[in-house]
């Protein structure tokens, strides 16, 4: 191991390289498909004289009378003008349309549309079911020619094909739009990348045997065999010292991807292992293994990292796969490669967040076929296992059902509640990396729970919440922004001041390398803006937690969500309604969700309380967390505002801390001071109205003799 620890030293300079590659490789546009349209608009069709296949038609002869207008959108921006398709519409126009389909786990099977038929055969049931249409959101892939698009598509075509009498479509009747010079250049460097690093690499299997064993123990697999890694491909990268994961295409075993793995020595024994993956993240949608899946396979193992897969397929000799980004996502753009699997036993690692992952996973791939391992020492994550010489077979029989009927004693919950005891830390949450004094309090951000955020107009509330959320973005939860009061550039432009720390305006060449890399963050936008109606947020909520597995909404605030409600209705009545909605979101998503409410117009000269949001008492009541940002608007800059935490369901603990705010990078920091926090333990509840005074420590022990004298009076 000291071996392997000296061969971390060296710097790996190929991988800032290919960094700065993948961070160029970020212009390329996520496009939306359309038909292709190169007819002018006229409702007249061309008349052929006798039936040919779709693609030799003139487009005229098969296009409608009128164009479908489309727009580039950013990957990053939720589309809300479309409303979403439900499983049952879908259902509905297949049977309109005599088209057969199998209801899947997530997706329903239908013949593909771009398959070669006989001239006018219709579609039987004996024909291959290669087209997957997801239930939740309507896009469809099929699995032979890897033509994907949205429901719209699906329909279009539908709709073309059966108008003409044709058995199939061409696959290229859905095209993205053109791409520019740029584009194909940077594609260019792209594929070029990927070749040149994959023909410089090795096998580990060519390397001397003393090199590789000090690779495979670098790396974290020491126990996987030779026979293994070159069964998936694994390779070795000279230069940068890298392990060279590749993505292979589940269709023809084409190479069309590779993730480098680094390891960074940090000294007192820990190793940091960093990702490139090649294309950008965004579009790397890979599942590590899924060449190697034979079409009668009926059971998989899916874990979170590439190394757990060579382990379970070494020990176990099952089919397994790895997701592309560990527990942070799951793509549903993967799950049609997933339907085959009758049986999906979820390993994605050791730790509790993994657990919760594989919980939120489960529900997309259907509760009754998914089976889970509980994170624990005796069931540490399959690379460990084997690490340890355990066996995996056992560990994998102990797996227990996503779906359970009901609780019915304790003895089903003891099992989470010891790990809720052993792993304190985790259970507590995300913790923040620029509010430390918040960490104190709240102890850390954590899913299912609900945050009511208040504080006097103009004092910062969204700049303190954009930079809370961008924090917590950096450190891997997905963030999806609902910004009713200023719009999404605005804010985009807050919160990259607030990731440069830095007046960009001022240093514009410095601009494309710090918008390349915010890009790289799990951060979403909706596209709303003013007024809104509630069913249709949470659907647009739910939209997401499905597709980008959010984890963090910010709805900012509550007052805009209140001007499309019926106004005959009380409007506390209304305010009632819609946090009852958050908080039953929350809860059933495990999604949390921080909700800005102004709060009812107080004197300068007085602190906001609990009392002080505005409406009834039910948002503190349904609240696990109440944040004030307070101001003293008659007191200089210094020390004029702070951050009080009113509420803390968790634990109880609340207190306030000062924040100092620094105009030129937008942020909110805690000064230096000796007494910065000032804590009360209990119910949150039952907070007085007054501020709390400052003492020299927290512990009843460490008071002081005139304070214990008082308390002994009182």
């Amino acid at each position: 191991m000291q071996q392997a620890l000296v061969f971390l030293r060296r710097p790996a300079m190929f991988l800032q390289e290919a960094c700065c590659s993948a961070r160029r490789l970020h212009h390329v546009s996520h496009y939306s498909t359309f038909l292709r349209t190169q007819c002018q608009r006229s409702p007249v069709c061309v008349p052929t004289p006798a039936p040919a296949p779709l693609h030799s038609l003139p487009c005229s002869a098969w296009l409608y009378s009128t164009r479908r207008s489309f727009k580039k959108v950013l990957k990053s921006s939720l589309d809300c003008s479309v409303p979403p398709v439900s499983v049952t519409e879908i259902r509905q126009y297949l049977r309109s349309k005599d088209i057969p389909f199998h209801d899947g786990y997530s997706c329903l099977h239908t013949p593909s549309l771009f398959m070669e038929r006989a001239s006018g055969s219709d579609f039987t049931e004996k024909e291959s079911f290669s087209l997957f249409v997801d239930k939740t959101t309507g896009r469809f892939l099929c699995k032979e020619t890897l033509v994907e698009g949205s429901w719209e598509d699906f329909q279009d075509c539908v709709e073309v094909m059966q108008k003409e009498r044709q058995g199939s479509l061409n696959p290229e009747v859905l095209l993205g739009y053109p791409d520019s010079e740029t584009e194909l250049n940077e594609k260019e460097m792209d594929r070029r990348e990927v070749q040149r690093i994959w023909s410089s690499s090795v096998p580990l299997s060519d390397l001397l045997e003393d090199d590789a064993q000090l690779v495979k123990v670098m790396f974290g697999m020491g126990k996987v065999s030779s026979a293994t890694l070159k069964k998936f491909g694994v390779r070795f990268f000279k230069p940068t010292k890298s392990l060279v994961l590749p993505w292979f295409s589940g269709r023809d075993s084409s190479l069309r991807g590779l993730k480098l793995l680094s390891a960074d020595y940090k000294g007192e024994g820990q190793v940091i292992y960093k990702e490139v993956t090649f294309p950008k993240p965004g579009l790397y949608h890979n599942l590590f293994g899924l060449h190697l899946i034979g079409h009668k396979d009926t059971e998989v193992v899916l874990t979170g990292r590439e190394v757990d897969t060579l382990a379970v397929s070494q020990a176990t000799g099952l089919p397994s796969v790895a997701l592309p980004r560990g527990v942070s996502c799951l793509p549903p753009v993967l799950l049609p490669f997933l339907e085959q699997f009758k049986r999906v036993t979820l390993w994605l690692g050791g730790d509790l967040r993994s657990w919760e992952a594989s919980k939120i996973f489960a529900r997309k791939l259907g509760l009754k076929r998914c089976f889970l391992i509980r994170p624990g020492e005796p069931q540490p994550c399959p690379g460990d296992a084997l690490a340890k010489g355990m066996n995996l077979n056992k560990i994998l029989k102990a797996s227990i059902p996503a779906a359970h009927k009901s609780i019915i004693s304790f003895r089903q919950l003891r099992e989470d509640v010891f790990g809720e005891l052993v792993n304190k830390e985790q259970v507590a949450g995300v913790k923040w990396s620029r509010f430390p004094e918040l960490n104190k309090i709240l102890k850390g951000h954590r899913k299912g729970e609900l945050t009511v955020f208040t504080g006097p107009t103009g004092s910062g509330k969204t700049t303190f919440i954009s930079e809370s959320a961008l924090d917590l973005c950096m450190q891997g939860v997905n963030t999806l922004w609902g910004s009713f009061e200023i719009n999404n550039v605005r804010l985009a432009k807050i919160m990259l001041t607030q990731f440069s720390q830095q007046r960009l305006e001022e240093n514009l060449d410095q601009y494309e390398e710090w918008a390349d890399q915010f890009e790289e963050l799990p951060l979403y936008f909706m596209t709303f803006h003013g007024q809104q109606n509630i069913k249709t947020v949470i659907d647009t909520m739910q939209h997401a937690v499905y597709l980008y597995d959010i984890s963090h909404v910010v709805i900012d605030n509550l007052q805009f969500m209140m001007g499309q409600e019926n106004l005959s209705v009380d409007k506390f009545a209304v305010q009632d309604h819609i946090i009852g909605t958050f908080r039953t979101f929350a809860t059933g998503n495990s999604c949390h969700v921080t909700l800005i409410i102004h709060p009812r117009k107080e004197g300068d000269d007085k602190e906001l309380q609990t009392a002080s949001i505005f409406g009834t008492a039910k948002a503190s009541q349904e609240a696990d967390n109440v944040l004030i940002l307070q101001e003293k608007k008659l007191v200089s800059s210094q020390g004029r505002r702070s951050l009080q935490v009113a509420k803390n369901r968790f634990d109880g603990d609340v207190g306030v801390f000062p924040l100092e705010f620094n105009k030129t990078s937008l942020t909110f920091s805690t000064p230096r001071s000796k007494t910065k926090l000032r804590k009360v333990k209990g119910d949150a509840a039952e907070t007085p109205e007054k501020p709390v005074k400052p003492v020299k420590t927290l512990a009843s022990a460490e008071r002081s003799p005139a304070e214990e004298g008082t308390k002994k009076k009182k």
